[in-house]
């Protein structure tokens, strides 16, 4: 008993991150393919699909889920901008800037809990992985794809 069902509990959680991840990861993607800046943040908070499948998953739930566009310069990569908010990207990062050029990416920052598949009675001791669930923070990025303007407001759609 103390062999078999730590066995199974290693051999669960992996696969449980692994399908976690794969989610996190897929949506990153779409989110990305967004029209605006701001669509892709509203998607997020108004789109419950991911923490419900995060949730059929089993012993795997969202505790926080957030959106971040990067900015990098490209000829050096130490010198970045994260951008947390719609409409908040100066003038100087924007792809027509002639301090560019600029790599842009959207990061989805995901916090999830894992569970055990079974869980030992141990008493007051929590061991996380074996009789507690443990918290994993996932990051995943995807290029922010549509690096045009719109041709009502002249402003680029990433600052929108």
């Amino acid at each position: 008993m103390f062999f078999v069902i730590p066995l199974l509990d290693l051999g669960v959680i992996p696969v449980r991150w692994g399908l976690a991840n794969h989610l996190i990861t897929s949506y990153s993607v779409n989110f990305a393919r967004a029209e605006t800046l701001s669509r892709a943040f509203e998607q997020l908070e108004s789109d419950v699909n991911l923490q419900d499948l995060l949730k059929k998953i089993g012993g795997v739930s969202a505790k926080q889920l957030r959106l971040a566009l990067v900015i990098t310069k490209t000829a050096s990569p130490d010198k970045k901008l994260v951008v947390s908010e719609p409409k908040h990207i100066p003038a100087d990062w924007l792809p027509d800037s002639p301090n560019g050029p600029y790599q842009y990416e959207l990061e989805l920052f995901a916090t999830v809990e894992i569970s055990p598949l079974l869980l030992i009675n141990l008493g007051e001791k929590k061991i996380p992985g074996l009789n507690a669930p443990f918290l994993v923070t996932m990051t995943s990025s995807s290029n922010w794809e549509n690096l045009g303007r719109n041709p009502n407001t002249n402003e680029f759609f990433m600052n929108e």
